[in-house]
């Protein structure tokens, strides 16, 4: 069995194929270990330390040891048992679920499941493929053929609709076989697998799969045990019939099964005397099952631990191989004190923002979660998209602590405060991007470009205060070539006309367009697509050059060097959000998806709205202190430096008072009932044209709401719809209907102002909403990861920050980078779309926890900040420009003012841009285009 070999199986009833991927046995050579064995001494010769904050270490057993034929028997015997709740949970999900899981996939379409065990859950799935889908092929993942030709004869001849085919041998072995097919793919990892893996080894796993055999639109449905009552979860690990402990007590015998087939197979190609005595390697009446669940890490750990002082003597066969000129082979056993525990397996249970984290960090998309009837159990459906914004295994928190802790920013919070590492850790990213993230960045440039906006449309001017889409696909390389040219001083690339061309875009006053800043002169013609692409490939080697020099050579640049290769990096980024919100202004018919997402139906009303209170105070210090152009000009680059744009620096200190903030943006949903109530009053009905917002589309009704062909003309109509959709580069999902009703509504300043007037309430301050934000993080992930004071609805954050912090210098407000901001936040194109806002009560009876409060992520929020310098303002030398042609003057305020600053980050906004909490945003206040919300802020005593 070198190869895989094919099996057609006989009979009549039989109607599937086996393909057997197994490794022959190494029955040929006397030489060498097999790597189960060599894995086995490993395990019990090296202990390791499990991930979390214990120092223990434990020696290990291989996990998969324990499936062979009476493992797998105990095991489907144990899922029957009522406090096995998680079998029973996943049945409930399949069958109240089915029809919705089978509609995301296509017809024609492989369906792979990893690890099938008894299909007695599957068997559910592919009886809705079987009746609602043709051309499907099911392939069935397992490492013991016996209880895989059981399951799949008598499934393959039910189930006639679908194909069937069974793969016997390990995900290493079986994996690479499937990547060849072009055909869309559906993964299923059912039964919380994915819980015995390490966080890091799922993040791992699930980035192996999507590279190696998913493509693009592919997608993985994967089973996530959640969080919930303690004994709840001890019960279902220690049953009442003990099948448990027989389970993981049969490891031992399936060992010396192994070690004693392997030891009888060496002696007969040596003709050496056999010994039945050499494979009783282990006596499994000396261990005993024990297990501990970590409520902090959400895990649950099985051990197996010695009744006694053991002794594991390995046969001579095995012993001599372990020795290896090291040593006599008897210096090879391990002895086992009475009371040590052997390491066999994890299962983690996950919280509500686990899923989220899980794909961000693998690089995919979380499209939806169906969850069983008591809230138990998860299924989880991630795709593939064509590409992402950022290189998404590295996190802001990685190099600070293990990823055990799914709610990731908490789990870092007390050894930042105790013992803050170098600020390179601190949620900072490198200073000079990598190429990595370039090339992210230039795969999801191509996707807005050539896919969701093909070349022919290019020249469509969705905006008419904007050029035509062309023009970006020029700027971005074009600026970037001249700050290359400075870095590296030498000249532009050709043509040096397109620098002229397309060095700056136009951002005209919205009531006079005659008022401009200085720009680029627009050339009679533009340039041929083809054309701008060939440059644009110029542009990008000649990066990739300068950066694959400084990562690999590792030589020292100048600060200015630095600043420009930064410059063009987060000037691409901020455009590629630029490009996308033009796109949404086009006709949703002209927008090819660009990832195959599901919008869910509305399954809960809109959000019980709630409050914060913050005391203010006269230290809240906005921007940063360390980024000095001009001192810094010409020197070298500072180790783990921080860039900001011109605008962030000066840092400036101002006094807050009390204020009261709610703590989710207003959603689509409160919008539209603000809507309909305006128009029921004749005075105020005259209004509803200019409150409408951009992000939305009138549907038409029926039985499937769609937009119209001539939707842009039918917004302008000034009259209410009945119900709109959502703008988004994935379809215009139903207000009415989807959860795009609990999604943040986007609109201008002058329309959330309007919002705010009616409901009698503000807009926060960029000076309150930036204090509110990071106090709130800090204060949150230390209330989650180190417990503290209660809080209650009456406490005030900053105050509770203060309890919490009594004796620890934070100096987290001078650093530009936060990181507690949630490792699940809607940034990056984690989503094509915003996400629903939270319900936002503390659950109760649980004295301390917060109230959920989204800061960043989905949307940026507009604040009441005019567009001023901070005192001490000077602009960039190398791009005087960028801030200060838009800087209002000094004494406008309020209303008269022109431009108001944004804080926070919409989905499109690159994490680099999101996570740094000094970035400034601007728009002017009667823009409706930007991907920008609100929330309702109050003074307070």
């Amino acid at each position: 069995m070198g190869a895989a070999a094919l099996v057609d199986m006989p009979g009549p009833s039989c109607h599937y194929r086996f393909v057997d991927h197994r490794l022959a046995p190494p029955g040929t050579s006397p030489q060498g270990l097999p790597p189960i064995i060599r894995e086995i001494v490993s395990g019990l010769a090296v202990p390791r330390k499990l991930p979390g904050r214990s120092p223990a270490r434990f020696r290990s057993l291989p996990l998969v040891l324990l499936y062979d034929d009476v493992g797998l028997d105990l095991f489907d015997r144990l899922t029957y048992l009522p406090e096995y709740y998680l079998t029973n949970c996943e049945i409930d999900i399949l069958q109240s679920h089915s029809n919705d899981i089978v509609a995301e996939i296509p017809d024609g379409s492989d369906v792979i499941e990893l690890g099938c065990g008894s299909l007695r859950k599957t068997e559910i799935l592919l009886d809705a493929l079987n009746r609602q889908r043709s051309g499907v092929t099911y392939y069935a993942i397992d490492v013991m053929p016996g209880p895989l030709h059981a399951s799949m004869s008598k499934l393959s001849s039910r189930f006639t609709n679908v194909s069937f085919v069974a793969l016997c041998g390990t995900y290493d072995q079986v994996l690479p076989r499937l990547r060849e097919s072009s055909r869309r793919k559906t993964v299923l990892w059912l039964g919380s697998s994915i819980g015995n893996y390490h966080a890091d080894e799922a993040i791992g796993f699930l980035r192996q799969l999507s590279s190696s055999m998913m493509s693009p639109g592919d997608a993985v449905i994967i089973g996530m045990d959640r969080q919930k009552d303690r004994q709840v979860i001890l019960d279902a690990y220690h049953d009442s019939q003990g099948l448990t402990t027989e389970f993981e007590l049969n490891i031992l015998v399936h060992i010396n099964a192994i070690i004693g087939e392997y030891v009888q197979r060496q002696r007969r190609v040596c003709s050496a005397p056999s010994d039945d005595t050499a494979a009783a390697v282990f006596d499994k009446d000396k261990f005993t099952y024990v297990s501990t669940y970590d409520e902090g890490i959400g895990r649950h750990d099985i051990f197996l631990e010695a009744r006694e002082d053991v002794r594991v003597c390995w046969p001579r066969e095995v012993a001599t191989q372990i020795a290896d000129g090291r040593g006599t082979s008897s210096e090879c056993d391990v002895v086992i004190k009475c009371g040590e525990r052997i390491y066999i397996e994890s299962a983690y249970k996950y919280s509500d923002s686990a899923a989220e984290v899980l794909a961000q960090r693998a690089g995919l998309g979380l499209s939806t979660t169906w969850t069983d009837s008591r809230g138990y159990f998860m299924l989880s459906l991630f795709c593939k998209p064509r590409a992402s914004m950022v290189a998404r295994p590295t996190t802001s928190f990685t190099s600070l602590t293990s990823l055990d802790k799914w709610s990731a920013p908490t789990q870092c919070a007390n050894r930042l405060l105790e013992q803050p590492p170098p600020s390179a850790a601190r949620g900072q990213p490198s200073t000079i991007p990598s190429i990595d993230e370039w090339r992210h960045l230039w795969a999801v440039w191509d996707m807005l470009t050539c896919h969701v906006v093909p070349w022919d449309q290019l020249g469509a001017r969705p905006i008419g205060l904007r050029h035509p889409l062309i023009f970006y696909l020029g700027h971005i390389p074009a600026f970037a070539d001249i700050h290359m040219a400075a870095a590296e001083s030498s000249p532009l690339t050709a043509p040096a006309v397109f620098a002229q061309w397309f060095e700056r875009g136009i951002d005209p006053n919205m009531e006079d367009p005659t008022k401009c800043h200085d720009h680029s002169a627009v050339p009679d013609k533009w340039p041929a697509v083809s054309e701008i692409v060939a440059y644009r490939s110029r542009v990008c080697a000649r990066i990739s050059a300068w950066v694959d020099g400084y990562e690999q050579c590792g030589r020292t640049v100048s600060y200015d060097a630095a600043r420009h290769i930064w410059m063009a990096f987060e000037h691409e980024a901020e455009h590629i959000e630029t490009f996308l919100y033009m796109v949404l202004q086009m006709s949703p018919t002209n927008i090819r998806p660009p990832i195959a997402a599901s919008i869910a139906r509305k399954a809960r009303q809109l959000p019980r709205e709630s409050w914060i209170s913050y005391a203010g105070s006269s230290k809240v210090v906005l921007g940063m202190q360390h980024d000095n152009e001009s001192a810094l000009g010409g020197k070298p680059l500072p180790d783990g430096h921080t860039f900001g744009w011109d605008n962030e620096s000066p840092s400036t200190t101002v006094a807050v008072g009390p204020f009261r903030l709610r703590t989710q943006p207003v959603t689509n949903g409160e919008y539209l009932i603000f809507l309909e109530r305006l128009g029921r009053s004749p005075d105020a009905a005259s209004r509803l044209p200019l409150l409408v917002p951009q992000s939305w589309v009138p549907l038409i009704s029926g039985s499937e709401r769609q937009a119209p062909a001539d939707a842009d003309a039918a917004a302008g109509t000034g009259a209410l719809a009945s119900d709109y959709g959502v703008r988004t580069l994935v379809g215009t999902p139903s207000i009415a209907d989807t959860e795009a009703a609990l999604w943040p509504v986007t609109v201008s300043l002058a329309q959330a102002e309007a919002y705010a007037e009616w409901h009698g309430k503000r807009l926060p301050a960029e000076a309150e909403w930036t204090h509110a934000a990071r106090t709130y993080h800090l204060a949150r992930a230390l209330t989650i990861y180190a417990g503290g004071p209660s809080f209650s609805d009456t406490t005030r954050v900053d105050d509770h920050l203060d309890d919490l912090l009594a004796g620890r210098d934070a100096a987290v407000s001078e650093h530009p980078y936060d990181p507690f901001i949630p490792d699940d936040a809607n940034v990056g194109l984690a989503h094509w779309h915003p996400q629903p806002v939270t319900d936002t009560q503390a659950a109760p009876g649980q004295p301390g926890q917060m109230p959920a409060a989204t800061f960043v992520g989905s949307a940026w929020e507009w604040t009441t900040t005019p567009f001023h310098p901070y005192p001490g303002f000077c602009a960039s030398p190398m791009y005087p420009g960028y801030s200060s042609d838009f800087f209002d003057p000094p004494e406008a305020r309020g209303r008269d003012s022109t431009h108001h600053v944004l804080k926070g980050g919409s989905y499109a906004t690159h994490p680099r841009l999101a996570r740094r909490q000094t970035f400034r945003n601007w728009y002017q206040r009667g823009y409706p285009f930007v991907l920008a919300t609100f929330r309702l802020c109050e003074d307070a005593e």
